[in-house]
């Protein structure tokens, strides 16, 4: 008798978002204790950011790519220091990984897998554009009917072409995948397990999607954009649940969104 690996998709559950995993531990459950962990670790990620922009900012500081005593918020950052800043994104994998390797899991249970679905692509593709219609309706909101004065983030505005591709790139490949496995792949997902292991039934999915929603505007400290980025994060949740949690689709949303209001930004 031949037993069937594991790891191949007609083994995944189908009427739950857990995934089988080699290794001794199955995450088929999420109680509140390792729920609890799952934030502290998603916490711990984001203070880590935190920790890695102030590395990076020290060269660029010796370099005079960053002036703390500008007086202006152009002359904060020069060209190329903000983007280099957008590598401290990557700790966001930190807190993931770690539960991964402790729990025995593998990367398909925080969102890495399915990258050859077709599917999932356009599904980001039309979820972003659909994205980049509701920031530009909050913006609106905020500013014309709220008169509510909103600047433009100057930080993303390139000084160059080249720059310009570069933060295309980045919004994809750091911005996008990172922020999609932190909030989508690992806490999102376990926490609708969790909600769902408690007996919430049909609501599960909806609760997880607004907690992490509300989560994913508050991390970014922006009080006037806190709408938006729930609106935004509220797009990406519920492309997730809709993807069995792979976060191909909700990258590609995501980086999207980013890559046009940069260029939007640059023009």
């Amino acid at each position: 008798m031949v037993i069937e690996d594991p790891d191949r998709p007609a083994m995944q559950e189908t009427e739950t978002i857990g995934v089988f995993e080699p290794g001794t531990f199955i995450e088929s459950q999420v109680d509140w204790n390792l729920l609890t962990k799952v934030f502290l670790y998603t916490l711990g990620s984001y203070l880590l950011s935190i920790v890695a922009t102030i590395i990076i900012m020290i060269p660029l500081l010796g370099l005079g790519l960053v002036d703390l005593f500008a007086t202006t918020p152009e002359g904060l950052f020069k060209p190329w220091a903000m983007l280099i800043l957008t590598f401290s994104s990557l700790t966001f994998l930190a807190g993931p990984l770690y539960y991964v390797k402790k729990y025995g899991l593998n990367s398909k249970s925080i969102g890495i897998r399915d990258f050859s679905k077709p599917l999932n692509y356009a599904l980001g593709l039309i979820f972003g554009a659909a994205m980049l219609g509701g920031n530009i309706l909050f913006s609106w909101l905020i500013t014309d009917f709220f008169q509510i004065p909103v600047q433009e983030d100057i930080t993303l505005i390139a000084a160059d072409i080249y720059e310009l591709v570069a933060w295309i790139i980045v919004m994809f490949v750091i911005v996008g995948f990172t922020e999609e496995v932190l909030f989508r792949g690992f806490l999102q997902r376990r926490m609708e397990m969790y909600f769902k292991g408690r007996g919430d039934g049909s609501n599960a999915p909806l609760k997880a999607l607004l907690i992490t929603s509300f989560i994913f505007g508050v991390i970014h400290l922006d009080i006037i954009g806190l709408a938006t980025r729930f609106m935004l994060g509220m797009f990406l949740g519920y492309l997730a649940q809709k993807t069995n949690y792979s976060v191909v689709g909700p990258t590609i949303a995501h980086g999207l969104n980013n890559a046009i209001v940069v260029i939007l930004l640059y023009i």
